[in-house]
């Protein structure tokens, strides 16, 4: 049982670096890591606030609050549906396309520079590790559904 709890200690560890990295960097552009959530949702289609309060697990007021500070910022647009005008859709805005292109947000490789130290071989038995964990608990899930 020991080893399982180092284990499990080590995944909050790296879970816990990985966010304040994420975090620093959204920092040096004025962003938090719930408004990321929220630009991630928006960024490939336009949705509703009911929408992205589904998909981000926030409540409706929390989204909220966020969309109005990111609308205030010209991160996003509220843009009226044109059928039914009770409904507002979240859309990008040009400044949000620039800025990912600039700061690579929402691009997993953005994380390679933190790997950059080690070797093609030590990469490949991470990944390979990674893998094996990931496939070990899917079987669980699974069993368990059964």
């Amino acid at each position: 049982m020991e080893l399982e709890g180092r284990f499990f200690r080590m995944i909050r560890e790296l879970t816990a670096r990985m966010h304040a990295v994420r975090s620093e960097r959204l920092k040096e552009i004025g962003l938090t890591l719930p408004q990321m959530l929220v630009m991630i949702q928006v960024y490939q289609e336009p949705k509703t606030i009911g929408g992205i309060v589904e998909a981000v697990q926030l409540s409706y007021s929390t989204v909220s609050g966020i969309v109005d500070r990111l609308e205030r910022d010209g991160w996003v647009e509220r843009v009226g549906d044109l059928q039914d005008r009770r409904v507002i859709w979240i859309h990008k805005t040009k400044r949000l396309e620039e800025a990912k292109e600039r700061y690579k947000l929402f691009e997993e490789h953005a994380y390679g520079e933190l790997l950059s130290g080690l070797s093609p071989e030590e990469l490949d038995m991470v990944s390979e590790s990674v893998n094996l964990i990931l496939n070990q608990m899917e079987k669980k899930v699974e069993e368990k559904k059964e």
